[in-house]
């Protein structure tokens, strides 16, 4: 009979990092990955099998990603899909360890580089991130995802002018990618320039790839130019009434205090982008 990976063994391999003092809790969706692998029998996976994984729900990702990293740590590209799916999962710090470990034999990986700026600009450790994407896009100067995750990390290091020069590098690269206008919007308006914010978030929207959030910023941009109708009509078309309302009254708040743009930083509006 082959060797299960356990519950126990998952938490023991996603919670250790290089030998921290204290593990970090399981999430929730991990809970759930170490139930699914309960009923998993280790065993190497084929290269059609690792291919079609990508069709596949994030959790059932995760659990396949960790079983083949399981089986065997030097596994770069179990360790680069794990990093990336656990970040996707909202379990970014144990994608930063899971990236990290791997860049100690891997050490010049640009995927592998560019998974840990990301996990550790995910968990809002920006300044940390700078490092590792900066050599990611020495590496890889054209690469459009590098530049736009560069450009969040120092954001989030409070770079700001350095920040919208890489968004901007981003955006000619990608030719409008409306998750890049979106993160330069964010940046101006968290600069206290909600109209640019409004026209680069328009642009964004007219994209048919676009995703809620593009709609959720605009509205607050708006909100933020006293324009709270039109605001809230945007807002209302990714969340109900009562949700709309209570995030425009935020807003109302947060004007009315004299340190709107201050407290919009400390809400980190920005996320995983």
């Amino acid at each position: 009979m082959r060797a299960r990976l356990s519950a126990i063994a998952l938490a023991s391999l996603l919670a250790s990092a290089c030998a921290t003092s204290s593990e970090l809790e399981m999430t929730e969706q991990e809970e759930a990955v170490a139930e699914a692998l309960e009923s998993r029998s280790i065993a190497p996976a084929t290269a059609d099998e690792r291919a079609a994984i990508e069709n596949q729900d994030l959790l059932t990702q995760a659990a396949f990603w960790a079983e083949a990293y399981e089986l065997n740590p030097a596994d770069r590209e179990a360790a680069y899909k794990l990093s990336t799916v656990l970040r996707r999962l909202n379990g970014a710090p144990r994608a930063a360890q899971v990236a990290r470990q791997a860049l100690a034999l891997y050490p010049d990986d640009v995927e592998l580089q560019t998974a840990f700026g990301l996990a550790l600009t995910a968990a809002g450790q920006g300044a940390q991130a700078v490092e590792p994407l900066s050599r990611a896009h020495q590496a890889a100067p054209d690469d459009w995802r590098i530049l736009n995750a560069l450009g969040v990390a120092l954001d989030q290091s409070g770079r700001a002018d350095r920040a919208r020069g890489r968004f901007e590098q981003a955006l000619l690269a990608s030719g409008g990618e409306p998750s890049v206008l979106n993160n330069l919007a964010l940046s101006v308006m968290l600069d206290g320039d909600p109209e640019r914010a409004e026209s680069l978030l328009r642009r964004a929207a007219d994209d048919e790839t676009s995703g809620p959030e593009v709609r959720q910023n605009l509205a607050l941009a708006l909100a933020l130019q006293g324009r709270f109708d039109e605001a809230e009509s945007i807002a209302l078309v990714d969340s109900t009434p009562e949700m709309a309302r209570q995030n425009l009254d935020y807003v109302r708040a947060l004007m009315s205090s004299g340190r709107t743009y201050d407290r919009l930083r400390e809400a980190d509006l920005r996320g995983m982008r």
